[in-house]
């Protein structure tokens, strides 16, 4: 078996961009490697095969990202020219109670957000998952500090869906 730094120096290479990043997103999230950890693997890449290719994709590793459909939506929307400002927006009551908090965030003019959620079968589809989005929604939405979008994984793997409905919603 191998250690975790070689086997991703190791598997990298062969894997599609987004699949990749989606891997070092959920590994940094889940604390099985650490920042110093991610310099060792993109170092480990130095002189091997399509390591050029990978070298870019660490810019792009963040471990706010909770899923791979999330990992796989903030990229459609990187490569779409409208990147997030932030990832895991928490939007608070006037009082500082939490709200809720939205997957990508985009900052509005006079201090709202554009949330993009993203809403994967696994977590969204069950009966008491549909209930709890459709409350934490709401407050959202009456808090009024945010524009809310929804998205699916058929959403996001059209190409150029999500950051074409993103651009329209930073438009208005």
């Amino acid at each position: 078996m191998a250690a975790l730094e070689s086997a991703l120096v190791q598997a990298l290479p062969d894997l599609p961009r987004r699949h990749g990043i989606a891997v070092l997103d959920d590994v940094l999230r889940r604390g099985m490697l650490t920042s110093s950890g991610l310099v060792r693997v993109r170092d480990g890449l130095c002189g091997r095969r399509d390591a050029r290719r990978v070298r870019g994709w660490f810019d792009l590793v963040d471990a706010r990202s909770e899923s791979p459909l999330e990992t796989f939506a903030r990229l459609e929307c990187v490569d779409g020219g409208v990147p997030p400002d932030e990832l895991q927006v928490e939007i608070r009551s006037s009082s500082g109670g939490f709200l809720g908090r939205g997957d990508l965030g985009w900052r509005l003019p006079s201090s709202r957000w554009l949330i993009a959620e993203i809403d994967g079968r696994e977590f969204h589809e069950r009966t008491d998952a549909l209930l709890h989005d459709r409350h934490r929604q709401n407050a959202l939405i009456l808090s009024g500090q945010v524009d809310l979008l929804r998205f699916t994984s058929r959403d996001v793997a059209t190409r150029g869906a999500l950051p074409t409905a993103i651009r329209r919603a930073l438009a208005r």
